[in-house]
């Protein structure tokens, strides 16, 4: 009787920690809803390519673009895509040959990869299709004290969106990780239309990046 006591009890237990700790995810809670406020109020940095592609297309310039299938198993290993130009990191040294997993190019663009697996159907709309990788995957899915942002990670680099547009001036950040890039010969420090930064991690570990930030106000 005692042993089945403890058996209950020890359920009970870790049935009140998973709530617990589904309740402490409060970025997965509200990180959503403030992307979807940011496009409701700018709805043309969202484009829907569904129909030809399968994917959602956003971009504020049209130049650098983050590409988000409507349904991970019909993307093969694509589900998220950063596409941006090839020719300033041709310029500052990259050589693409020698790119690894995470990244592809074509005569024109470089591409950031990152492969969520089948997913769990098709999605109507870009917040649901990106939230997708974090069902998959819930590490990928951040919050960027530093710059008041939430993010999505991919291999070879990341996109943020501020939690509060109306108070930050960069309300949505494409990020390519720089070192690896180094690592090739890139002269990550002159990449034309990015910005170098080296920032801090929450453990106060500096990461070198490249930024491409929009404010959507100006």
């Amino acid at each position: 009787m005692k042993k089945l006591i403890f058996v209950i009890l020890a359920l009970a237990l870790a049935a009140a920690l998973l709530t617990g700790c589904a309740a402490a995810d409060v970025i997965l809670k509200y990180s959503p809803a403030s992307l979807n406020t940011i496009i409701e109020k700018f709805p043309t940095v969202v484009t829907d390519h569904t129909a030809n592609d399968h994917y959602f297309y956003l971009s504020v310039d049209g130049v650098t673009t983050l590409k988000v299938s409507s349904d991970y198993s019909l993307t093969g290993t694509e589900d998220l895509v950063l596409q941006t130009p090839l020719q300033p990191f041709l310029d500052a040294g990259l050589d693409p040959a020698r790119l690894g997993a995470g990244y592809r190019t074509d005569a024109d663009s470089l591409y950031l990869v990152a492969d969520f697996g089948a997913g769990t159907g098709g999605k109507t709309s870009i917040t649901d299709a990106l939230f997708e990788s974090a069902k998959a995957d819930r590490s990928v899915l951040s919050y960027h004290a530093a710059l008041d942002h939430y993010g999505i990670q991919l291999p070879a680099g990341k996109f943020e969106w501020a939690k509060d547009e109306t108070v930050n001036d960069k309300d949505i950040v494409f990020v390519i990780a720089a070192k690896p890039l180094a690592d090739l010969g890139v002269d990550v420090q002159n990449v034309e239309g990015w910005v170098f930064k080296t920032m801090q991690d929450d453990a106060g570990k500096d990461f070198d990046v490249l930024l491409k930030p929009y404010s959507l106000e100006s």
